[in-house]
């Protein structure tokens, strides 16, 4: 476009890149403060990398039925993952302020003493139930009885909203659309990445829009618990897994889905073991932003010149 027709469109204010931004509110995910929690979030991981290793014959022979087969000790080993590790959704500060799920914090880091008062938190006088010493678990993660809900919402919802997303991500990143007899294959792919990697976020999060914007835009901070560390894993590990399958080896497990699956469960496992083993980069986010820093035209550059000379 020549310099004579810039100067006929209107002016357009300028306004610095990071004031065009969005701004990750959400904070990263706490350990629970007890030695259970501690143990267990290491034991978790590798009893998930074991057990996926022994089912890798089974899985090679029949991809689907093994796939199906696996879903229910996953859950379940999830389940109680985010039980004993994890603070469940109004049980922590979670930075975000949208909904009523994210009502504060019941950890004693943040919140306001209205906000205790209205929960109920124990320590403080309110309407709510106030639970007794006996009734209160040290770690700040509430009752056993209190996580069980917020658990089976958490299976529930990771069970029926993220999958079909994440298929119709797979199917757009190159997974086999022909024969179709492999589309049940692609969603079992999807259920399995789904428990790994979003039933915690649910189990932490609930709902919120705000933690939902983060994870969707990959905001969410690096955590202590590993829980971010290992959704992101599990999605670069299975696009590194679907590598094999390419290849001109004429292998019987590199029938789809195999090696992505291993590539997932693999990717999961080394992003837990960065952050919740050797705790790198915990309190970081990845920074994908793009900032564009647009020049002003002649008559805001005008404007400032003559200003500057006043």
């Amino acid at each position: 476009m020549s310099q004579t027709l810039i100067n006929l469109l209107p002016e357009t204010k300028h306004i610095p890149a990071a004031q065009r931004l969005l701004t990750p509110k959400t904070n990263a995910i706490p350990l629970l403060q007890s030695d259970l929690a501690r143990y267990y979030s290491y034991a978790h991981t590798g009893q998930l990398l074991v057990y996926y290793y022994l089912r890798a014959g089974a899985l090679v022979r029949d991809p689907l039925s093994t796939m199906i087969q696996d879903l229910f000790p996953l859950a379940i080993s999830q389940c109680l993952y985010c039980a004993i590790c994890l603070p469940s959704v109004g049980n922590w500060n979670s930075g975000t302020t949208d909904g009523e799920l994210i009502r504060g914090s019941a950890s004693g880091t943040k919140g306001t003493s209205s906000q205790k008062k209205k929960l109920g938190v124990p320590g403080t006088r309110g309407t709510g139930k106030t639970a007794t010493a006996s009734e209160t678990l040290k770690d700040g993660g509430g009752t056993w009885l209190s996580r069980i809900l917020p658990t089976t919402l958490a299976l529930i919802l990771s069970l029926t909203i993220p999958p079909v997303p994440l298929m119709i991500l797979a199917l757009i990143l190159g997974a086999p659309l022909y024969p179709t007899s492999l589309l049940p294959h692609t969603l079992a792919l999807a259920v399995h990445v789904s428990l790994l990697g979003t039933l915690p976020i649910f189990y932490t999060h609930g709902v919120s829009t705000a933690a939902w914007r983060d994870v969707s835009a990959a905001w969410l901070p690096f955590d202590e618990a590993g829980v971010w560390a290992g959704a992101v894993g599990a999605m670069v590990g299975g696009w590194f897994g679907a590598i094999p399958i390419a290849l001109d080896w004429d292998r019987e497990w590199q029938k789809w889905p195999c090696t992505v699956l291993w590539g997932v469960v693999l990717g999961w496992g080394v992003g837990r073991l960065i952050t919740n083993g050797i705790r790198l980069g915990i309190g970081r986010r990845i920074d994908l932003s793009v900032t564009e820093n647009y020049p002003p035209s002649d008559a805001t550059r005008g404007k400032i010149e003559q200003k500057k000379d006043d």
